[in-house]
């Protein structure tokens, strides 16, 4: 029993549908004293009392203030066994303190306290009847019997008034009508005064949302069925005509489904669903000259502390037609067309109680709805998502728990739990602290639904864990999205911050100004360069103490910079000449004796890590021009490295720079690299030919017919190539979309081969498997290739890539 009120605080937004069996009136509930907050029918006291403490999530709530308070006030109630139908009244004594009231059927053995336990008796005599005071450590229960009923409750003053009016008893009358129609089949019914809750909900939601579930309507009552992984509740919820509660507003609609979920995206802490069907319904202005008069489904979106509308019509021409006069300039974003408003309150003033609060600035057509919201960043983010199919709609958890509420509904509300319990708009900062600390495992999401018939509506509550069978991988989230101050000038890459072990990244813009951005998406600084980066930004540990710094070449200097964006003594090295390829660092043998290569056309410099030209590297100067940066490849424990030059010429040489390997002829090179696959040096041709070359020199030629521009990538193990719109993976291939890819690039993470590549026509990020299968929910929106890593060590991938102009995307692989 010492769970039961922890479960009305916790899940107390009550409901409950009709039932088509009618029971008689039983004259219990004309005990309960007038005012409750919260009355339950207990049909089955044993049961629901194994339900509560038998429930998963009830469980992890168990600590929290208002399931210890309810603990507090209920335990005396472990004491009592009763075995009829019982009635728990909980009424507010004083704002916030509240006294419980329990009747039930006398019988001999109704307490079982044991002889251990610390208790004394008395009787006091009130009006001529007698009331016991039974006392069970500090606690007091006070009790009287009436005709064959025994009444106990925590505060005299409840007796006493029952006593006193035991001659008059009638329960209120929306009470008694909800408790005629009350199911018996179940372990527990429960009834909710709206009017006398405010400070109960408060106990566990916001005070701002505490005195909106008040004014909600006037009862509610539901029926419980709550297992161990399970909590469902079905009810009525009852409402007086011309009350101006919610339920009021809205009882002229007409129920139907809601396709809000096809746009809320899976970053939101919830959604609230209303329908407006064939009611007209604006609060204020119910004509055909409204905006909103052909509204179907009207949408409330909360993400993190920004609320956000969207709206479908039956009619987009007339709701367009109409912004108009709102709107003072449009814009883009995406390819979806934006319109920026003059006026922050049309949502607002035309809907002045159901969504008093929002701001609408910027308005887009996204999938079927026009979304308002407070400010761009908001609605890019809903914009980017949707593309992304990273909305509630694709999850399989959220699917299933809507496959257990009814089709159509007045009012849907959908909870993502684990953004919920971080919210202080929702949830009492108490217990908001309480479940911020608690992992929710696989309690996802949270159900509420309205179906509303004339003054009544039915009601649906569902808390279900997810079937971890079932829950969705590989979906893909935009974590953040950082601006910068000009347009993107280089691919951004993860780099390793050594003192949290996570990654950040590192971007350059057109005016060469070069930015490291944290995990979290925050610019930490900006330095000005000459001009840009050639290639990758190489991390390398100067100093051999575990810290990082960042090593690179810009047209004319060989830098390297620390964490801080301070340069490294002795570098940076400035150049007469222009440098032509990416920085090449190599560290033979895993000691941190880096050897640094600057490529200037066809001359060739090697640096130590302290500056200084390596004197014993004699390869001065290509024959023509090096087209490539140069490669470090080992096979065995042989070192070689590798030279492409635009003559045809390949150059395999020793750590000293001499010839290791006299390759036998030219090969046409296609401008791909060369890498160490199937233990040969490996690369195509201009034909599209496979060419490979042994550690005797000898050219191995494989046809593979691969058309021009095409491009490769490969590991020890693995071949990739795309030529025109057919990508290969090892043996096998699937055919993209015309378009302009950029190079395929193999990762290799958590023993998984990931393939990558962009289209940057079309702005789309592929992701595929070993298998050339293109991976759940891609491609999404990048317009650069992509770096890969797990950033923050949740063994979850995350990407980034390049955003629109001057922003860049990092996304998480759910």
């Amino acid at each position: 029993m010492k769970y039961f009120f922890g479960v009305i605080l916790i899940l107390c937004i009550g409901f409950q549908s009709c039932q088509d069996a009618v029971i008689p009136v039983s004259d219990i509930i004309h005990y309960t004293p007038r005012k409750a907050s919260v009355v339950i029918k207990i049909n089955d006291f044993q049961a629901f009392k194994s339900e509560l403490i038998n429930n998963d999530f009830l469980e992890l709530t168990k600590t929290s203030k208002p399931y210890t308070d309810s603990n507090e006030l209920l335990s005396t109630l472990n004491y009592i066994q009763a075995k009829d139908q019982s009635l728990l009244a909980i009424n507010e004594i004083g704002k916030g303190n509240y006294d419980y009231t329990f009747i039930t059927k006398k019988h001999s053995d109704l307490f079982s306290i044991d002889s251990t336990i610390n208790r004394t008796i008395e009787s006091l005599t009130y009006e001529s009847a007698s009331i016991r005071v039974l006392t069970i450590d500090k606690h007091k229960v006070y009790s009287t019997f009436v005709k064959n009923y025994f009444i106990g409750s925590s505060s005299k003053l409840i007796i006493e008034n029952i006593i006193r009016s035991q001659g008059n008893l009638n329960a209120d009358p929306n009470l008694a009508k909800l408790f005629e129609v009350a199911q018996s089949n179940t372990s527990a019914n429960v009834f909710i005064n709206h009017k006398q809750s405010e400070n109960l909900f408060s106990k566990v939601l916001s005070d701002p949302l505490a005195k909106v579930v008040s004014q909600l309507n006037d009862w509610t009552s539901f029926d419980t069925k709550i297992t161990q992984d399970y909590i469902k509740l079905n009810g009525v919820a009852l409402n007086n005509t011309g009350s101006n509660n919610t339920l009021d507003i809205i009882k002229n609609t007409s129920p139907s489904s809601s396709e809000g979920a096809d746009i809320v995206p899976i970053n939101a802490d919830y959604f609230i669903s209303l329908n407006s069907a064939n009611s007209g319904l604006v609060e204020n202005k119910s004509t055909s000259d409204s905006i909103f008069y052909n509204s179907r489904e009207l949408l409330k979106v909360g993400i993190n502390d920004q609320q956000i509308f969207a709206v479908s019509t039956s009619d987009n021409l007339h709701f367009e037609d109409h912004l108009q006069k709102y709107v003072k300039s449009k814009g883009d974003f995406r390819d979806f067309l934006i319109w920026n408003l003059n006026d922050s309150t049309v949502v607002s003033k035309h809907y002045p109680t159901l969504f008093k609060n929002i701001k609408s600035k910027h308005v887009a057509k996204v999938g079927s709805f026009y979304v308002f919201t407070s400010d761009m960043e908001s609605l890019e983010s809903i914009i980017t998502n949707f593309q992304n199919n990273a909305t509630f709609a694709q999850l399989s958890s959220y699917k299933t728990l809507r496959n257990e509420l009814a089709d159509e509904s007045s009012i849907l509300v959908i909870g993502n739990l684990n953004k919920v319990k971080e919210n202080e708009g929702i949830l009492n900062s108490g217990f908001k602290n309480h479940l911020s600390k608690t992992d929710l495992g696989d309690y996802k999401f949270i159900a509420l639904q309205y179906i509303v018939e004339g003054d009544f509506a039915h009601f649906h509550a569902l808390l279900k864990k997810a079937n971890t069978s079932t829950v969705n991988s590989n979906l893909v989230t935009q974590i953040f999205s950082t601006i910068l101050d000009a347009e993107v000038a280089t691919d951004p890459q993860f780099v390793l911050n050594h003192y949290t072990k996570k990654k950040e990244i590192v971007v350059q813009d057109v005016e060469n100004n070069l930015y490291l951005i944290s995990t979290e998406g925050k610019v930490l600084w900006k330095k000005k360069l000459d001009s840009k980066i050639r290639g990758e930004i190489t991390q390398v540990d100067l100093y051999r103490n575990g810290r990082l710094q960042l090593a690179f070449t810009t047209a004319s200097k060989l830098m390297i910079v620390d964490r801080n964006s301070k340069d490294v003594s002795p570098f940076p090295i400035d150049f007469n000449g222009t440098i032509t390829q990416p920085l090449s660092v190599f560290d033979y043998s895993k000691t941190k004796d880096y050897r640094f290569v600057v490529v200037m056309d066809q001359d060739v410099r090697m640096y130590d890590r302290n500056g200084k030209s390596v004197n014993g590297f004699t390869f001065r100067k290509a024959k023509s021009s090096i087209i490539n940066n140069p490669k470090h490849i080992r096979i065995g424990s042989k070192d070689y490295l590798v030279f492409q030059e635009g003559s045809g010429k390949l150059d395999i040489l020793h750590r000293t720079g001499d010839v290791r390997i006299n390759v036998k002829g030219t090969i046409e090179f296609s401008g791909n690299h060369v890498y160490l696959y199937d233990g040969k040096f490996t690369t195509t041709n201009a034909s599209g030919d496979l060419i490979q070359i042994d550690q005797n020199g000898g050219i191995n030629k494989l046809e593979l017919n691969l058309k021009d521009q095409h491009l490769i990538d490969a590991t020890t193990k693995t071949l990739a190539t795309i030529s025109e719109n057919v990508l290969t993976i090892k043996d096998n291939s699937t055919t993209l979309d015309f378009g302009i890819y950029t190079l395929p690039k193999i990762y290799y993470i958590n023993d998984t081969i990931y393939v990558t590549t962009t289209d940057l026509q079309t702005n789309k990020v592929y992701l595929f498997n070993s298998n050339a299968e293109l991976l759940e929910n891609f491609p999404v929106f990048g317009d650069s290739k992509i770096d890969l890593d797990d950033m923050d060590n949740d063994n979850k991938l995350e990407m980034v890539t390049k955003g629109d102009n001057n922003s860049i995307i990092c996304y998480k692989i759910n």
